[in-house]
């Protein structure tokens, strides 16, 4: 049976959702391998060569771990995008204005995802459209070529103003 999918409270064809949920879960798997491979342990050997003289020293550990969740919780801010979601095409908005999110929303969003275990949790509430970050931050991600479908923008009332 070809039953609609729902998605941020709205219906929608099956192939839209897949194309939504496919765009979100390849951007958050980017973003897991450029900054867990890329981006992080480059930052993490200038500073632990500036501060520590023995890189594999204890300290560079420590180094690495406040990098990574640094990186991890800001990774939304550069207005509503990481590298992973720019590439995508898609963009944390808020939710009720559909204003780019910004790095304190970032920071809302995505500091849980540095405890062991919760971006699994993450991953398999994805596909609903909001997860539990985008409810503390009350952000919402949006597929930015479609940004003015029902589905992706913001309430009518707010609307009007951004027209």
């Amino acid at each position: 049976m070809n039953r609609p999918r729902t998605l941020y409270g709205h219906a929608v064809c099956r192939r839209c959702w897949g194309g939504f949920i496919n765009r979100r879960q390849l951007a958050w798997i980017l973003d897991a391998f450029l900054i867990g491979y890329l981006v992080v342990p480059f930052f993490s050997g200038v500073v632990v060569g500036l501060l520590d003289p023995d890189p594999a020293g204890p300290a560079a550990g420590w180094i690495y771990l406040a990098l990574l969740v640094g990186a991890i919780s800001l990774k939304d801010g550069f207005l509503g995008h990481s590298l992973g979601k720019a590439i995508c095409g898609v963009q944390v908005v808020d939710q009720d204005s559909g204003i780019p999110a910004g790095f304190s929303r970032s920071i809302l969003r995505n500091w849980f995802l540095a405890v062991p275990l919760l971006p699994i949790v993450v991953a398999l509430t994805m596909n609903k459209g909001p997860r539990p970050g985008d409810g503390w931050a009350r952000t919402r991600v949006i597929w930015k070529r479609h940004r003015g479908h029902p589905v992706f923008s913001a309430p009518a009332a707010v609307a009007k103003v951004f027209e």
